[in-house]
């Protein structure tokens, strides 16, 4: 039989002895607090404050606002995209085609001349101020072509005005640039 020493036999009596011991901790058993017992009469502030405001003429200061910034005008009031200029694939007017680089250019003049003495005549929500007036090549033709718009509805309107002095003229497809 084996002897345990008496100083290993005290420990472990201390050991076992402090883990068996009763609890005097709170709120880990035991019977539940009673909850408050609701009240049918709602508390008011006045009954337990004292002071009165309204003796002090205490009022907070008007403020101003003023507020300074960069952003545009037209960002401001949802005009974004207004001005700004988009390459898409829309139409043209096609007023002449030649083999010849310099029939087209001398053409391309005369256009411009046209334009010049009737545009006042024009449907400028259309054509606008200055319509581009271009020679554009395609193997074996130049030709020359005039405005720049993104749908078919508005490039039949300037067709129509360009057809009283160019009458073979006819709406082209093709990549424009046109401000929105």
């Amino acid at each position: 039989m084996r002897l345990y020493s008496p100083l290993a036999v005290l420990a472990l009596a201390v050991v076992l002895g402090a883990c068996t011991g009763t609890s005097q901790t709170s709120g880990q058993g035991g019977p539940a607090e009673p909850a408050p017992e609701p009240t049918d009469k709602a508390s008011s502030v006045a009954e337990y404050e004292t002071f009165d405001p309204s003796a002090y003429d205490a009022r907070p200061p008007e403020r101003t606002v003023g507020v300074t910034h960069q952003v545009p005008d037209r960002l401001l009031q949802g005009r974004a995209d207004e001005g700004v200029q988009q390459t898409v694939e829309g139409f043209r007017v096609q007023v002449f085609s030649a083999r010849d680089k310099q029939a087209a250019q001398d053409f391309q003049v005369k256009v411009r001349q046209w334009w010049e003495n009737h545009k006042a005549e024009a449907p400028t929500s259309v054509l606008g101020e200055e319509p581009p007036i271009v020679v554009q090549y395609s193997q074996p033709y130049y030709r020359v072509r005039m405005g720049a718009f993104a749908g078919r509805d508005a490039a039949e309107e300037a067709l129509a005005f360009v057809r009283s002095a160019y009458p073979n003229a006819f709406i082209s497809r093709g990549t424009v640039t046109v401000t929105r």
